[in-house]
């Protein structure tokens, strides 16, 4: 593949041959496809990474010290993906990789070529978009090896558009691959579980953008238990004074709500409303919001009941 790739993207004639390395650690070993390179004068140790590796170039330094001593070849790193922010600290540290089928950088040989960056490149890594968190959940709750692409999308009510932007930004994190097959692109997470949780949750952000207090109780009907209230609901923490609920921002009704602030109502009865960036009933169990969604809309509440209790209702969720 990689032989065929660089004589298609860059016209490098080259040869691959497999070469077996003792006295590596397991984890430079396990999931990682290794051969050598030859091209003209020079070969290289090309070392292809897992879907699963989160690199850092620190440890890909240390890393292509040792292939380089058990190996005597200088080593070349293979990613299927990286962001501009990945690429500029890479060339930074002269770390020669191979990014298929656009991109090329080998300092020792002067080489560095590069045809263009992929969308997704220029996407941002560091936090989900609001599109890109459903999709994660759907994918998470889902807890299938893969899932077809166009199908998550009609699932989420999402455009083609959004859907790939979302995806895009999965595989640029690192939480999925994309295989195709025919007609369809199969979108595949790296693990499962309480692991692709504990993977993803660098990038989740809190999904409440706004908060409302309301006063008709026959519009908030129907409406997802939140916040505290979904938390008391799955634990020994007492029910807040106010039930807190949660709606799509989007939601036709909200301008039906009679909005009313607290402090300046003679209103005895009211509801804290969450308007959420993506629509809570999509990952919904038993009338309240998903757990992953919850746990982000409490992360920065510094109550330490509050926390305790949102620990240990993870720590009993069966993933």
């Amino acid at each position: 593949m990689i032989k065929k790739a660089l004589k298609e993207s860059f016209g490098i004639e080259c040869l691959t041959k497999e070469i077996s390395i003792k006295g590596l650690p397991v984890f430079m070993k396990s999931g990682r496809k290794i051969c050598k390179l030859l091209y003209g004068d020079y070969e290289f140790l090309v070392v292809e990474l897992s879907a699963t590796d989160r690199f850092g170039t620190i440890a890909l330094k240390k890393q292509a010290s040792q292939y380089k001593e058990k190996s005597g070849l200088d080593v070349i790193y293979v990613f299927k993906s990286v962001t501009k922010t990945q690429r500029d600290a890479l060339v930074s540290n002269m770390i020669s990789f191979i990014c298929l089928p656009d991109q090329i950088y080998l300092p020792v040989m002067g080489l560095a070529l590069r045809n263009h960056f992929k969308k997704y490149n220029e996407i941002n890594a560091e936090k989900m978009m609001p599109v890109t968190q459903s999709l994660f959940l759907f994918l998470l709750y889902g807890k299938k090896d893969s899932v077809i692409k166009s199908e998550a999308a009609k699932e989420l009510a999402l455009t083609k558009t959004s859907i790939t932007r979302a995806s895009e930004q999965l595989k640029a994190m690192g939480l999925i691959t994309e295989e195709t097959s025919g007609k369809n692109v199969y979108m595949k997470p790296v693990t499962f579980g309480r692991d692709f949780y504990e993977l993803a949750k660098p990038y989740l952000v809190n999904p409440v953008q706004r908060t409302i207090f309301v006063a008709d109780s026959e519009l908030t009907n129907g409406l997802l238990e939140a916040g505290e209230s979904a938390l008391s609901n799955n634990s020994m923490l007492a029910a807040p004074k106010v039930r807190c609920l949660a709606v799509f921002k989007g939601n036709a009704e909200l301008d039906k709500y009679d909005i009313v602030e607290p402090q300046w109502t003679s209103e005895t009865m009211y509801y804290q409303v969450e308007l959420w960036k993506y629509d809570p009933s999509l990952f919904a169990v038993e009338n309240s919001v998903d757990i992953v969604s919850l746990s982000m809309s409490l992360e920065d509440n510094e109550d330490e009941r509050i926390q305790g209790e949102l620990e240990e209702y993870m720590e009993s969720y069966k993933w």
